[in-house]
């Protein structure tokens, strides 16, 4: 894979965690890695506010504008044709760019499908096994992925035990899954406490996670905070996931 096809994977978030990790590594000794980056970067913040609006129209238009101001060619040339390749270097990357982004998810759903995994969650899968997690029908109907019965289960159990976090954190996943996450985070209040303890910060991380999902990103980002500033699970990812969405 060259740098260009790297970059604009990373770029449009579509490397793995893993590849991520290992790009941002390389990125920091790589020399040749870091000025292609630098340059690819500002392309593809040329034509930002497109990108997160998928707005085609504004985006041709903006195009046809750079295209107007093509370096100047020959006279003999001047009656001929205008040559895709006099188009900017920054533009034409800028439109690979986007027809990359285009055909994937909007911008929030693509950090959803990078940080969004529940069920290779360390801290999820913990709690599962758990007796607690056996034992609770919610729960098990969440792990069966029968999304609407875990929800109709568990508010059950979270009118009855409103101060079991375990419950509140699978009714906030699978009313993610369902799209319906505003009626678990209304239901979020987790006491800041210090150190936080696992489970607080999963509540922290997946409430994060859904005012994304719900394009909230400035609640989300005071949500986030929490985590960046205590060891954890989740602080790498956070830390990480603070920049995507200061950006």
């Amino acid at each position: 894979m060259s740098y260009i096809d790297l970059i604009i994977k990373y770029l449009s978030g579509d490397l793995s965690r893993e590849e991520a990790t290992s790009f941002e590594k390389e990125l920091e000794s790589n020399k040749a890695l870091r000025e292609a980056f630098e340059a690819q970067s500002a392309a593809y913040e040329l034509i930002g506010d497109q990108l997160q609006k998928r707005d085609q129209k504004a985006f041709r238009a903006k195009l046809q504008e750079a295209m107007s101001h093509d370096a100047p060619i020959s006279d003999s040339r001047k009656a001929g044709f205008r040559s895709w390749w006099y188009i900017p270097p920054a533009v034409a990357c800028s439109l690979a760019i986007f027809f990359i982004v285009l055909l994937s998810h909007p911008g929030n759903e693509r950090i959803l499908s990078r940080y969004h995994h529940p069920t290779k969650d360390p801290v999820i899968l913990a709690y599962f096994q758990d007796t607690r997690g056996e034992s609770e029908p919610g729960i098990a109907q969440y792990r069966q992925r029968n999304y609407k019965q875990s929800m109709e289960l568990l508010s059950i159990r979270i009118t009855q035990e409103r101060d079991n976090k375990l419950i509140l954190l699978y009714y906030l996943l699978s009313a993610m899954e369902l799209d319906r996450q505003q009626e678990a985070l209304v239901l979020v209040r987790v006491e800041h406490s210090s150190p936080m303890d696992p489970l607080d910060q999963s509540i922290y991380w997946y409430a994060s996670l859904a005012l994304i999902k719900s394009d909230r990103r400035e609640a989300a980002l005071e949500q986030l905070h929490p985590l960046t500033v205590h060891e954890g699970p989740y602080h790498s990812d956070a830390i990480k996931l603070e920049k995507v969405l200061l950006k």
